[in-house]
């Protein structure tokens, strides 16, 4: 099964630039067109801080359902994240000789995804029609391609073709869930929040968090789960009192649940693998916005903006229980942690580009 599955991880189609536009120098862009569906965590994560550095330049974000009547194509840079649909990408070939540059960002290792055995059969179907489908075409168009990560990058390389890195931008002033009293508390919400797609790390969660939440009596635990995923979480030896199992949110519900309603631990399991091995370290957004003590696989995933406090475990159950058994009983490491956490951003926040790589704007000049 497994030679199946890398045969077509192979076959499937990867963006890539275009020959003839990488043979010619792009004319500087008069405005900023941003096609996504939205909202989503790819736009927050990567795209809306550097759209804010772009102070004296028009953004137009449109979800891929909207029509572009409206849009001026002259001197227009557009870019697509993930996503484009039949009319948006026929407007962008109608108006290929008008625009200033199209530029394709990917956070994921779609391929990856589509193989393996995590992702949700309408996941998938939705990244064949909406990522895979329209590649061969988008190809065509694009002047730039960026990625999350160097891993990223690598996976899609082709010699001769520049992929540039477009890393995580979290906000300069995160909201960020209040404080926590530095006195005990009577209960601790230990949340993890990873997809559908992380099934692996869901089914290895499952037996540390039954074993975590015998020995702490005062431990709440909140995950975000459907389907199978949520009647596994449900069968776990746990007081049904003292688990809550959500159905996943849309992308702004989530973003004001977690900054009105913080928590204490927050887990974040990171397991080797094709699909996992791209990933890049937003998490750290989230539970930062939450104001979470964190604990992080061992990866490089991880080890990227890693600061002095955090915790970080091997993935195994024994490290992994340990590690919440630390933080259950001990205040000031749960602080210590937290605090980590929120310095760790500051340094993903320095270690990215603050604007799009290669564009040249008519307002601000070359902001390669």
């Amino acid at each position: 099964m497994e030679v199946i599955r890398n045969i077509i991880y192979g076959l499937l189609p990867r963006p890539q630039l275009s020959a003839v536009a990488s043979r010619h120098a792009e004319p500087a862009a008069k405005r900023l067109l941003i096609l996504s569906r939205y909202p989503n965590p790819s736009v927050s994560y990567y795209l809306d801080e550097r759209t804010k550095a772009l102070s004296d330049i028009p953004v137009i974000m449109k979800g891929i359902d909207e029509g572009l009547e409206d849009v001026d194509g002259d001197g227009l840079f557009v870019i697509i994240c993930r996503y484009i649909r039949e009319p948006q990408l026929r407007w962008l070939e109608d108006r290929r000789g008008q625009l200033a540059g199209v530029a394709y960002f990917v956070d994921d290792d779609i391929p990856a995804v589509l193989t393996g055995d995590e992702a949700s059969w309408p996941y998938k179907f939705t990244l064949l029609n909406l990522a895979v489908r329209p590649l061969p075409r988008v190809n065509r168009l694009l002047t730039h391609l960026w990625t999350s990560t160097e891993t990223l990058a690598d996976t899609l390389a082709k010699a001769g073709h520049r992929i540039e890195i477009l890393a995580p931008m979290p906000a300069d002033q995160l909201p960020i869930s209040p404080e926590p009293s530095e006195a005990a508390p009577a209960t601790l919400k230990m949340i993890y929040h990873g997809t559908g797609v992380h099934r692996r790390e869901h089914e290895f969660l499952m037996p540390i968090v039954s074993v975590a939440m015998k020995r702490h009596t005062a431990l709440h635990f909140e995950v975000f789960a459907e389907g199978s995923l949520a009647r596994q979480w449900s069968r776990q030896d746990i007081d049904a009192t003292r688990i809550t199992v959500h159905p996943p949110l849309p992308w702004s519900s989530y973003l004001e649940k977690t900054t009105d309603h913080g928590a204490d631990i927050a887990l974040a399991p990171l397991l080797r693998g094709k699909t996992n091995n791209s990933r890049s370290d937003t998490k750290r957004i989230d539970i930062c916005r939450m104001g979470a003590a964190a604990i992080f696989s061992q990866c490089p995933t991880f080890t990227r903006c890693a600061v002095a406090g955090e915790i970080h475990v091997g993935n195994t159950a024994e490290e992994w229980l340990a590690a919440i058994d630390q933080l259950v009983s001990d205040t000031a490491l749960r602080l210590t942690a937290r605090n980590a956490t929120k310095e760790s951003i500051g340094k993903m926040r320095q270690s990215a580009t603050p604007t799009f790589p290669g564009i040249r704007f008519d307002a601000l000049g070359d902001m390669a």
